[in-house]
């Protein structure tokens, strides 16, 4: 895990927050004050109601200051604790400030260069929060901007792009995040940001990729695009983009997206000759962690470890299509992911992707789908189902 703070140059001795937790046996839902101290990656938990110790402060290296915030699902030894609220004031304040949403469209024009893209925002101290690809309908264009005006030129450009193709939408998180964007993307605003890191600066400095990418422009308009696209009213207007035929599932996992390492292998799975046809960032509940690994239950040992990671923070879910579609895109893409064990990977295979990124069986970058068969199911479940 990269050392660091994504938010934050000098980390808050400590975070605290106030959170949930559901007791199934019971059927209760009980509250706690969890504390984390950035420092030594420790963790304490206090319940709220007894005012009691839950879980004497603890080191927990798989965890940073980036899985606390209000409505992530943080796990702690098989439990899952739902962040609720800010647990004191100066927590709040800063992470406030830091944790600024911005939302920005990638056009169908940039998704060769998606990877690229990604990694200048991780670089840049972008979080990617949210994410989904999708087919823009006119309706939809005009529901989601709610201003277009007849005759207006440069609006009529922007829709006619995003009509063009699929697009990405993402929701981002990071201090001064709207005008940290529209400064890379060119334009003149009052924060200086000379001091920041220039990767997104760089990137931006290609024709295609600057006019390639749309950014909200208010905080009204984030909030509004992104209530659009991920809030409760989305499933009725909003359809995933997925192709469902000669089609197969990738899921670059949590750790990866905490190391920062996503983009990279985004990138990587693009130049060997895949399409990315179905695109989602999520949080997955533990309920479907374990549904989606039940054929795994009692078959594998790492079972319960492979829930507790997939669950521990969000994912980017991939459905992918051979460029060349006289090829196997099941065959070939587990091809590039490589042995499911890192460990021997990097002895048989070092070039694959879990041999590059992968830690040990859990933690092994990517999952990919075992049996042909399984390929459309994985990918409904995901892009049908879970939506």
């Amino acid at each position: 895990m990269a050392g660091g703070s994504v938010f934050m140059d000098q980390p808050l001795h400590r975070m605290s927050f106030t959170a949930e937790w559901y007791q199934e046996e019971a059927a209760i839902t009980k509250t706690y004050v969890i504390s984390f101290f950035p420092a030594d990656k420790s963790l304490e938990i206090i319940d709220l109601r007894t005012k009691k110790l839950f879980l004497r402060r603890l080191k927990m290296p798989q965890l940073s200051e980036r899985d606390f915030f209000i409505g992530s699902k943080v796990n702690v030894f098989g439990r899952q604790f739902d962040i609720v609220d800010y647990g004191d004031g100066l927590t709040k304040s800063v992470q406030y400030k830091q944790r600024e949403k911005a939302f920005v469209i990638l056009k169908s024009t940039v998704m060769h260069q998606l990877g690229n893209i990604i990694c200048a925002l991780v670089n840049s101290r972008f979080v990617l929060n949210r994410g989904l690809m999708l087919q823009f309908t006119a309706d939809q264009v005009r529901l989601f901007f709610g201003n277009i005006k007849k005759g207006d030129s440069q609006t009529s450009v922007l829709m006619n792009q995003l009509l063009s193709g699929p697009s990405i939408c993402l929701e981002l998180m990071c201090e001064n995040g709207m005008e940290k964007l529209r400064y890379c993307l060119g334009e003149k605003v009052e924060t200086n940001f000379t001091h920041m890191p220039n990767s997104l600066y760089e990137v931006m400095k290609d024709d295609i990729i600057r006019t390639g990418i749309y950014c909200s422009r208010s905080i009204d308009e984030v909030v509004r695009h992104g209530e659009f696209l991920f809030g409760e009213k989305a499933r009725g207007i909003i359809t995933p983009a997925c192709k469902l035929e000669n089609s197969t599932l990738a899921i670059i996992k949590p750790h990866i997206l905490k190391t920062g390492q996503h983009g990279e292998i985004l990138q990587e799975i693009l130049d060997n000759g895949f399409n990315i046809t179905g695109f989602r960032i999520m949080l997955l509940e533990r309920l479907y962690c374990e549904e989606f690994y039940e054929v795994y239950r009692g078959v594998s040992s790492e079972y319960i470890q492979m829930v507790h990671q997939l669950s521990s923070g969000n994912c980017m879910v991939l459905e992918l299509v051979s460029a060349n579609p006289e090829k196997n895109c099941h065959q070939d893409f587990r091809s590039l992911c490589g042995p499911v064990d890192p460990e021997i990977g990097k002895m048989l295979r070092p070039d694959k992707l879990r041999s590059k990124y992968g830690v040990n069986k859990v933690e092994n970058a990517v999952h990919c789908t075992d049996l042909p068969e399984d390929t459309i199911i994985e990918v409904q479940y995901f892009f049908k189902i879970l939506f």
